[in-house]
């Protein structure tokens, strides 16, 4: 390799490192998982919570498109929020009904875990945070 070739090549990942700050990227430090405990097939299922501002490729906006999440059906992901909100829950039943959840407020510091259970018409938000982050 030519020294013109490691300074571009260090210049580049340089350059990376400070966009990657000064875009506020973030460590993964939510896990979300969503459970379906309905009895059925849930359609259209998003979870949408405060993080993730950029849209790069898959990742648009602060959502998990779930899509379809058939019964006794569990899907964790590793997220983390960048600042205050809620956490919602959106899906449709079979029968075609539409329900819509919220979860209590969030800082946006916080550190844990996000547990989503659906049994049918009602969805439960269970949130367990490190102590400090409460």
């Amino acid at each position: 390799m030519s020294r013109d070739t490691v300074r571009r090549t260090l210049s580049v990942a340089a350059l990376l490192l400070m966009l990657a700050t000064l875009t506020g990227c973030r460590a993964d430090n939510i896990f979300f998982s969503v459970e379906n405990y309905s009895g059925g097939t849930l359609h259209d299922v998003k979870v949408t919570y405060p993080g993730e501002k950029i849209a790069i490729g898959p990742l648009i906006g602060s959502k998990i498109d779930i899509g379809t999440l058939n019964n006794s059906t569990i899907l964790g992901t590793y997220r983390h929020f960048d600042g205050p909100g809620n956490v919602t829950l959106s899906y449709s039943t079979e029968d075609g009904n539409t329900h819509n959840f919220s979860s209590p407020h969030v800082t946006g510091d916080e550190k844990g875990e996000v547990k989503v259970t659906i049994d049918g018409s009602y969805a439960n938000f269970d949130m367990k945070f490190e102590e400090s982050q409460q």
